[in-house]
C-alpha cells in the first residue's frame, strides 16, 4: 500500500474574503487620494491659466500706453478725436506700433482701445488712423470675469473723463489707473505713467 500525502495547504474560504475586502479598502483609499490629487491639479492649472493671462494683459496695457504719442485722429463722421480719448468704461490711445523694419517706414502709429464690457476686458485696434464710415476694430478678450473696472486719468487730479474741457487733443494725461476684479483673484489696481508731451509738437 501507498503511503497517504499529506494534503496541500490553501486558503480557506474566510481567509479569502478577508483578503478582498481588506484590497476593497486599500483602492477606495487609493482613489480617494488619487481624486484629490486631480482635483486639486485642476484647480491649480485654472489659477495658473488665469494668473498669466492677468500677466499678459497688464503687460500688454502697459505698452500700449507707454508708447503713447500726441497725435488726434478722426473718427468716422470725421470729428476729432483726442490722443488719448478716455471714459471711466473705455480708452482709446494713438501708439507707436510695433516692427516697422525694412517694410514700413517709422514712426508708425496705431489707434488701439481697451474697454470693459459683458464681464470681459477686450482690447481694440483699428485698421487706421483715422477712420471713415464702417471702419470698426478688431475685438480680442483678455480677461474674463472682470467687474467692477474703472478707469481714471490723472494730471493736476484725477477725472473719470479724458480729455478735459480747455485740454489740447495732443495733450496726454500724467498717468492712467485701472481698476477691476477678477473673478478668482480679487480687487486689482494699476497705475501708468504715460510718456511727457507736454512741450511736443504733434508729429
Amino acid at each position: 500500500m501507498s503511503a497517504l500525502r499529506p494534503a496541500s495547504p490553501g486558503f480557506s474560504l474566510l481567509e479569502v474574503l478577508v483578503a478582498l475586502v481588506i484590497f476593497a479598502v486599500v483602492a477606495v483609499l487609493a482613489w480617494g487620494g488619487l481624486d484629490t490629487l486631480a482635483r486639486t491639479r485642476h484647480v491649480l492649472d485654472g489659477e495658473r491659466a488665469t494668473l498669466s493671462a492677468l500677466q499678459l494683459t497688464v503687460a500688454q496695457l502697459e505698452r500700449d500706453l507707454r508708447q503713447a504719442v500726441a497725435r488726434p485722429v478722426r473718427d468716422g463722421i470725421g470729428a476729432e478725436l483726442a490722443a488719448l480719448w478716455g471714459q471711466e468704461s473705455a480708452i482709446e490711445v494713438t501708439r507707436l506700433a510695433p516692427g516697422g523694419g525694412w517694410q514700413t517706414p517709422l514712426p508708425a502709429l496705431q489707434r488701439v482701445g481697451w474697454r470693459c464690457v459683458d464681464g470681459e476686458l477686450q482690447r481694440l485696434r483699428w485698421p487706421v488712423l483715422d477712420r471713415v464710415a464702417g471702419t470698426v476694430p478688431e475685438s480680442e478678450t483678455r480677461l474674463s470675469g472682470v467687474s467692477a473696472c474703472q478707469w481714471r486719468y490723472f494730471d493736476r487730479a484725477a477725472s473719470p473723463l479724458w480729455p478735459l474741457r480747455g485740454t489740447a487733443a495732443e495733450r496726454l494725461p500724467r498717468a492712467v489707473e485701472l481698476r477691476f476684479t477678477l473673478e478668482g483673484v480679487g480687487a486689482l489696481r494699476r497705475l501708468i505713467e504715460l510718456p511727457d508731451n507736454r512741450d511736443s509738437a504733434t508729429p
